[in-house]
């Protein structure tokens, strides 16, 4: 084994800190050393002697000098992008580890509407029940005005909704947790399905919809940007809040609807589906949690960290 190899397996084995690794990943983000010694509440010179305990260690350069700025070397770069993998773990087993030793127990009532993500609930819920191995869970799908309802009944501890909704009680709280667009949707055997049609606002005005309730905040939305573009709801359609009913009406070939971008990406890519050439939806794109801030417990507390956390990572996979 070289020299150099013994020093890497020495500074992996032993010389390897935290702190190594945390000033790394900042310099990584803010690319100047003052910045970094900012960051961390320290003077450049500390900084400057970390990085150099680094390179010393491990007996090559991890940054190269260009003007007021650094550049990180290819070695660098890999102990920039590991690093910040490792320390999100790290930040991962502190939250564990900081829940379980608070003992969270108690039971969390948790409603959504049906075009929320999948993955965005079952993460959450498997980070939850790791995290509060003695509590108890409940879940409900409704539209975003009866899940509310239930809130303001103290049947529901949080809800996870399209729209932003006022007029509810003082102490209602909301929180916008990620965005993605909704867009139009056929099925691939609809008359607009074919990959290369072309679609305008005025073919979609003698279609057959299914619709979000009517009455519901997404149905006032879906409505008011149709009208908008001169399409009106007049030929008999589906209300419905079944995310599978629609699915299978979609597949049929009748309908035109809206679907969040991440699900219809998922039908697209298996050939059942067509997103049409149109502006999506943006008011609907939102996914906002509700809560009461007079009546949160530990329990629902931590779930909604969950839920925070779910949705960052559904962020970054997109």
């Amino acid at each position: 084994m070289s020299t150099t190899d013994n020093s890497i397996e020495r500074f992996f084995r032993s010389g390897l800190k935290l702190g190594h690794l945390r000033i790394l990943v900042t310099l990584g983000e803010l690319r100047q050393v003052t910045r970094v010694a900012a960051a961390f509440h320290v003077t450049q010179p500390a900084i400057s002697k970390q990085i150099a305990e680094i390179e010393e260690a491990l007996g090559t350069p991890v940054l190269r000098r260009v003007g007021n700025a650094v550049e990180l070397t290819g070695i660098g770069r890999v102990l920039v992008e590991r690093g910040r993998e490792i320390l999100r773990q790290i930040e991962l087993a502190r939250r564990d580890v900081s829940a379980l030793a608070a003992g969270t127990a108690g039971h969390v009532r948790f409603g959504a509407v049906v075009t929320i993500p999948q993955p965005l609930i079952a993460h959450a819920v498997e980070l939850f029940t790791r995290r509060a191995p003695t509590a108890s869970f409940s879940f409900v799908e409704a539209t975003l005005d009866r899940l509310l309802k239930m809130m303001d009944e103290g049947n529901l501890d949080l809800a996870l909704g399209r729209n932003r909704v006022a007029g509810h009680l003082p102490v209602m709280r909301h929180e916008s947790l990620h965005h993605e667009p909704f867009v139009f949707v056929v099925g691939a055997r609809h008359a607009l399905g074919g990959p290369d049609t072309p679609v305008s606002w005025d073919d979609l005005r003698e279609m057959r919809w299914i619709t979000p309730m009517r009455g519901s905040p997404a149905f006032a939305t879906m409505a008011q940007i149709l009208a908008e573009h001169g399409v009106a709801l007049q030929r008999p359609a589906i209300e419905s809040s079944s995310l599978a009913l629609n699915l299978s009406l979609l597949r049929g070939g009748d309908f035109v609807s809206i679907l969040p971008l991440s699900l219809a990406r998922r039908y697209v890519q298996r050939g059942t589906m067509r997103v049409l050439p149109l502006p999506p939806l943006a008011p609907l794109g939102e996914a906002i949690l509700y809560w009461r801030e007079d009546t949160m417990p530990p329990a629902a507390e931590l779930f909604a960290a969950c839920l925070r956390e779910s949705s960052a990572e559904l962020i970054e996979a997109n």
